[in-house]
């Protein structure tokens, strides 16, 4: 059904793009252009032309033909569905006669998909973020979908944004500015979340300990829902992602911001005794935190309904405040205390319920109200709950005293529990990661390890227009060698024979590893076929002169190897898989020709074989790319 919806929007829209193509329509909309040679985009918010794909089918050709009508809007932009694809274009022109590196950053981490094209050449350059991409794999390591963009001197990028989020209804802010001010605003901000995580749980783990002390249940509903509040504000400013959270964890986490609203109705309904002075509105704030509980398994089943949190959120908070009013004319106990907390707190929330609406104008103020009034929420509460404490036990200050060293020591203690633990998992993640690399038997690299330096090798020598050979060799009649001499004798015969191999490689960018059970693969960079072949023929050799009895071998008395080499230009369009299948097919050549040889081949159906010598083989290698044994 869903794929049949997805064909269905395609051919709309493809239909749409034909329509407008046969009567000549374009859009009507000029590109915004901006000059960055000296800083980034000054005005903010600035002018992008917006083209909204409901059908989420075209393509990045199809947005960059002309043919598609967009609107200019402000960079400050308001998401309202999460069935649309956003495409924000805009020029950036380098006026200048020196390069320049740019940021173009979105302000929020909860895209589900984000992705930067510009025109390289004849094809298109893509940079992706957004939750769908783990943080690791993009090319700024950030919790905000960021991206570099380097202009050359004089140099024009049309730079297209597609953006899809599962979080309706949000505002989110596009940037552009330079690498520097970017890194400072990072700073900046990182060092105000890290301030705001560690004042707010100081204030919790103080107010747990009187709940210990008490075994009263307010305390219990205000750490809790502190403790909601400071993990809402990890998941919405995208600091889980830095501990690798994938999306769907991401989104399964999120629900947690109901059980802020629950608790704080817990909190609240036992501070102004609701149930008893307030019957009928100890009704209402029951009905609220059903609502929240049946909306957050409603997102954790699907994140769309998250976006009505914001809706629940709002009316909530404004009932809270009207609440906190009537409690003080009412003049119920602490009610002062729950007003004057809930003021600039609540504030907060409400100020960014309606930016996040687009009912107010975006604005820093607006945007993190919610942290200092959160701050002073924690704050107050905690002064009122100590108050409470006077009022129904009569403690002296020096018990206050006692429990504030308490909480001082158990959070020095904390704290150096926690580096110690820090250091000992960095030193166990380092040493896995080093174990991770490694065959436990040969100690050369592992197949894991070989795939990820081929691709990387591969993506390397594609942009350097380099050539990649690799060798594949195999021992020959390895199963008789290890049913004849025993599992013990194989893997010394292993060992030696994968010394052997790496003492045969000269060059420090070259790697061997163990690709199968008897079979080894060996990585040349920037090594053309004559050379791969002269380095094949010297391991050959080598294995040779070990003179490892092999009386079962029909070749020879002792061990050899069978060698398949291959050698390709990535940039050619191949991939790094079919090159090892070359070689693969190079070695079973080798071995349905007599084994103990080497066989060359490229990814173009042509062979040659370099049969082994009597005695040691010597290969040379011409400046004109052939290659001779003797």
């Amino acid at each position: 059904m869903g794929q049949s919806i997805m064909l269905l929007r395609y051919s709309i829209a493809s239909a749409l793009l034909f329509i407008m193509a046969s009567t000549g329509q374009a859009s009507t909309i000029s590109i915004p252009s901006y000059d960055v040679s000296t800083t980034g985009i000054d005005s903010n918010p600035f002018q992008v032309s917006v083209i909204q794909d409901a059908s989420r089918a075209l393509t990045i050709d199809e947005i960059a033909s002309g043919r598609i009508e967009g609107t200019l809007t402000s960079s400050r932009f308001y998401l309202k569905s999460t069935d649309v694809n956003y495409w924000f274009v805009f020029t950036l022109e380098n006026t200048s006669s020196q390069s320049v590196n740019r940021v173009i950053r979105f302000d929020e981490p909860f895209t589900e998909h984000a992705s930067l094209y510009y025109r390289q050449g004849e094809s298109w350059h893509e940079l992706s973020a957004g939750l769908a991409v783990p943080i690791k794999e993009r090319r700024v390591y950030n919790r905000n979908p960021v991206f570099p963009v380097r202009l050359d001197p004089g140099e024009t990028k049309t730079v297209y944004l597609k953006l899809q989020s599962n979080y309706g209804r949000l505002t989110i802010g596009l940037y552009c500015e330079k690498p520097e001010i970017f890194l400072n605003w990072e700073l900046l901000q990182t060092a105000c979340y890290l301030f705001y995580f560690g004042a707010a749980s100081a204030l919790i783990i103080y107010n747990l300990f009187l709940f210990f002390a008490l075994n009263e249940r307010l305390y219990l509903y205000y750490v809790l829902h502190g403790l909601s509040y400071i993990v809402w504000v990890f998941l919405y400013s995208g600091f889980d992602l830095y501990l690798g959270i994938g999306k769907n964890l991401h989104y399964g986490l999120n629900p947690v911001t109901n059980f802020v609203l629950i608790f704080l109705i817990l909190f609240t309904r036992r501070l102004l005794q609701t149930e008893v002075n307030f019957p009928n509105i100890d009704k209402i704030l029951i009905g609220i935190a059903i609502a929240a509980l049946l909306l957050g398994i409603a997102s954790f089943s699907d994140i769309y309904y998250y976006q009505y949190l914001t809706f629940l959120g709002l009316s909530a908070y404004l009932f809270f405040m009207f609440l906190g009013v009537y409690a003080v004319l009412k003049r119920v106990t602490l009610s002062g205390y729950y007003l004057l907390s809930m003021v600039l707190y609540f504030s907060g929330i409400i100020l960014l319920a309606l930016l996040l609406m687009d009912l107010v104008n975006y604005s820093l103020f607006a945007r993190y109200l919610y942290m200092p009034g959160s701050l002073a929420e924690l704050t107050i509460f905690s002064l009122a709950l100590a108050y409470r404490v006077k009022l129904l036990q009569n403690q002296n200050t020096a018990f206050q005293q006692q429990l504030i060293e308490t909480e001082r020591k158990a959070k020095a203690r904390l704290e150096a529990q926690v580096a110690e633990r820090t250091e000992e998992l960095r030193q166990a993640n380092v040493k896995l990661e080093r174990m991770a690399m490694k065959d436990g038997l040969t100690g050369l690299a592992n197949r894991r390890f070989l795939d990820e330096r081929l691709r990387y090798e591969w993506q390397r020598l594609k942009r350097e227009q380099g050539v990649l050979a690799v060798i594949l060799c195999d021992i020959d009649y390895f199963k008789r060698f290890n049913d004849y001499y025993g599992h013990q004798g194989g893997d010394e015969c292993l060992i030696k024979v994968a010394q052997a191999i790496q003492s045969s490689l000269q060059r420090p960018g070259d790697l061997c590893g163990r690709y199968g059970g008897e079979e080894f693969l060996i990585l040349l960079p920037n090594t053309d076929i004559q050379g791969a072949a002269i380095t094949a023929e010297r391991i050959r050799s080598a294995v040779e002169a070990l003179r490892i009895k092999h009386l079962e071998s029909d070749i020879a008395a002792y061990v050899t190897l069978s060698l398949g080499v291959a050698t390709a230009s990535p940039h050619e369009g191949r991939s790094a898989e079919h090159l090892v299948s070359v070689a693969d097919e190079a070695l079973y050549r080798a071995k349905d020709q007599g084994r103990n040889q080497v066989v060359l081949m490229s990814p173009r159906p042509k062979v040659e074989k370099f049969p082994p010598s009597h005695g040691s083989a010597t290969a040379t290698v011409s400046r004109g790319g052939g290659a001779s044994y003797s």
